[in-house]
């Protein structure tokens, strides 16, 4: 009973004192709860304040400076005042802008002049019998402008700077472009001369020059040679035409590339170099006037207007188009490429020019061979020219020239070798004329990596026929057209007998015959009796240009100048191996328009290094005479101040 009585006792405190325990636990709880409740809710009314802070601030603001609006195009959105509460988003309401422009082209005496095609670069019109035109604009579209026609003169910049000025620059607001156009004193010219100009490719670097036969190079921008030399020569050949005679120029792009840093004057420089002769210039655009860079782009047509367009000239229409086609940064394709809307703008431009007329479709990058082609390009299928494909578009531009009855010439620069491409495409022989580069290597010498010298192109046209052409080298005599080599000359490591698997010790004669192609009869004259020349067409390599290039040059690689590049088609070399290894022998070259250019064995080029690549022999004896009259003048003036001491 005792023991029954103490653990009843036991039990009664324990149970007391667990409720107590349970009862400070839940006080505790309690406690704590209440204690994250009060910070909880603290940090709910700190945010908010905040909030109402920052709106405050917000709205404010926003009442006081109203935010400069972002421009949409066509569209306006009208709002009407609303209670705050019951604001809704206001549907935008389209506003069409209405691009349609027109204008007229008037003579100097107010006549209108009809049947001119205008055009915006993506829409070609022609003029009524006022000279009126109507058309809508495309919203891209940065220039307004007119095929200059066969009978009016070719408008320009200025009277010093004669490039072809046949444009007004688009204004959003304006509505009406009107041109007026001069009419030719006889009419249409039925004969005239076109000079043709490669790549000038001026920089903004200083690049190796040399006037004398040494290894001294003189300071010289690329800006002032091709002025003082290019520019200097096509004076004189204009200078040697018959009086009368009509000149006109043609680049075929590449006009700068901004090597040395961007230079915003180099592309006004150059045009005003270009136009600084008595002929009229037109220009395309190149791949190095982009770089895929549209300030680049901007900059040229600031300066030369639009990249697609069209003008007359005779019984020629010329079609100047942009074809250099950028993948990423500066890579293009080649061959060159056309977008779609190029192309039906090129429809539109041909379907309104007379079928009797010849065509001359003038452009940069080669259509008829590339070796960095766009997917849809076709291999160019001749054996010696693996790796080469021509243009997705060129099946389809030659339909369209092919309805033209005066024929068609397809034009281009780009490469820095000449070649007159042949190709058999789609049971049609096609010749593309890839012209040799003014700036020969860039400025790095004074010769194409194809070993012509630096220089341009004189055509004539006599109706819808391609009368004549030849090249004339800077500063060399119109004539001079080869240069003759000996297969086995070492230049710098390089010659003709390695490269094309030529015997060595036979004295065989190499011929570079610049303009050449199939049409050209090439032989020799050996002991009386006359030999054909074997002519080489591969892709390859000029051991003479190699050789120097290799040498000198200081920012082209040698990659680009040799065959390493799987680019370069030799096709105008020629080489015959003597009967009699010392004989005396005479190179007869026939063109196409039956002219006859000589040489002999007497004018094989030995040295290696100081020839007509390195340095102007005329500029060299004009620098010397400078020199010897400074040399003089000196003299004289120490003479007279010693006379006056002596006084």
């Amino acid at each position: 009973m005792e023991k029954s009585f103490l653990l009843n006792v036991f039990d009664n405190n324990y149970v007391l004192l667990y409720r107590k325990v349970e009862l400070r636990k839940k006080t505790n709880r309690k406690a704590n709860m209440t204690k994250r409740q009060t910070y909880i809710i603290a940090l709910a009314i700190t945010c908010c304040i905040l909030v109402a802070i920052g709106m405050t601030l917000h709205f404010g603001r926003k009442a006081s400076t109203p935010p400069a609006p972002t421009p949409k195009p066509n569209i306006v959105a009208k709002e009407k005042p609303q209670p705050k509460d019951t604001i809704k988003k206001v549907k935008p309401v389209v506003r069409r802008i209405d691009y349609t422009i027109s204008g007229t082209l008037t003579d100097e005496e107010g006549n209108g002049v009809a049947d001119v095609i205008v055009s915006d670069g993506y829409t070609c019109v022609k003029t009524d019998s006022t000279g009126r035109y109507k058309m809508k604009r495309d919203s891209l579209a940065r220039f307004i402008y007119y095929s200059v026609p066969a009978d009016c003169e070719v408008p320009t910049h200025s009277v010093t700077d004669r490039t072809a000025c046949f444009y007004q620059a688009v204004k959003a607001k304006k509505k009406i472009y009107d041109f007026t156009l001069t009419r030719l004193p006889y009419g249409k010219e039925r004969q005239y001369k076109m000079i043709v100009i490669g790549d000038p490719q001026v920089t903004n670097a200083i690049s190796p020059y040399y006037d004398s036969p040494d290894d001294n190079p003189i300071k010289k921008s690329d800006v002032e040679r091709f002025t003082t030399q290019t520019m200097r020569d096509i004076r004189q050949t204009i200078r040697d035409q018959k009086p009368g005679t009509p000149v006109y120029g043609l680049s075929m792009g590449d006009d700068v590339q901004y090597y040395g840093g961007y230079n915003p004057q180099l592309e006004r420089q150059i045009r005003e170099a270009l136009g600084s002769s008595e002929m009229r210039l037109f220009s395309v655009i190149g791949n190095h006037d982009q770089d895929g860079k549209s300030l680049y782009k901007r900059k040229w047509e600031e300066n030369f207007g639009p990249t697609d367009y069209s003008f007359d000239r005779g019984d020629e229409h010329y079609v100047c188009i942009n074809n250099c086609f950028f993948t990423k940064g500066k890579a293009y394709y080649s061959p060159g490429e056309l977008h779609a809307s190029q192309m039906r703008w090129l429809k539109q431009d041909l379907a309104l020019t007379p079928k009797n007329k010849k065509v001359i479709l003038c452009y940069h990058i080669p259509f008829t061979f590339g070796n960095a082609p766009y997917r849809k390009a076709k291999p160019v299928g001749i054996e010696n020219e693996k790796g080469h494909f021509t243009s997705s578009r060129l099946s389809s531009l030659l339909a369209l020239l092919e309805s033209f009855e005066g024929g068609y010439e397809l034009f281009c620069g780009h490469t820095h070798f000449a070649c007159n491409h042949e190709i058999e495409y789609e049971g049609r022989h096609v010749m593309e004329h890839c012209h040799a580069a003014a700036c020969g290597n860039i400025w790095q010498s004074n010769v194409n990596i194809c070993g012509t010298p630096n220089g341009y192109y004189v055509y004539t046209f006599e109706g819808t026929r391609l009368a004549d052409c030849y090249y004339k080298g800077t500063f060399w005599k119109a004539n001079k057209q080869m240069t003759l080599f000996r297969a086995e000359t070492n230049f710098n490591q390089e010659s003709y007998a390695d490269d094309w698997n030529l015997p060595s010790k036979k004295n065989v004669l190499i011929a570079n015959v610049f303009n050449a192609d199939s049409r050209w009869k090439i032989y020799t004259i050996e002991d009386g009796r006359q030999y054909p020349m074997h002519r080489i067409s591969s892709k390859g390599q000029d051991a003479f240009a190699t050789g120097y290039h290799h040498k000198y040059s200081e920012s082209v690689s040698y990659w680009f100048v040799s065959k390493q590049n799987g680019y370069l088609i030799m096709n105008h070399l020629y080489y015959y191996e003597p009967k009699n290894s010392d004989a005396h022998i005479t190179i007869k070259a026939i063109d196409p328009y039956g002219h006859t250019y000589t040489a002999s064995s007497s004018d094989v080029i030995t040295e290696p290094f100081a020839n007509f690549a390195h340095y102007y022999k005329s500029e060299y004896k004009e620098v010397k005479k400078q020199k010897e009259q400074m040399r003089k003048d000196s003299l004289e003036t120490k003479k007279e101040d010693h006379a006056n001491a002596i006084q």
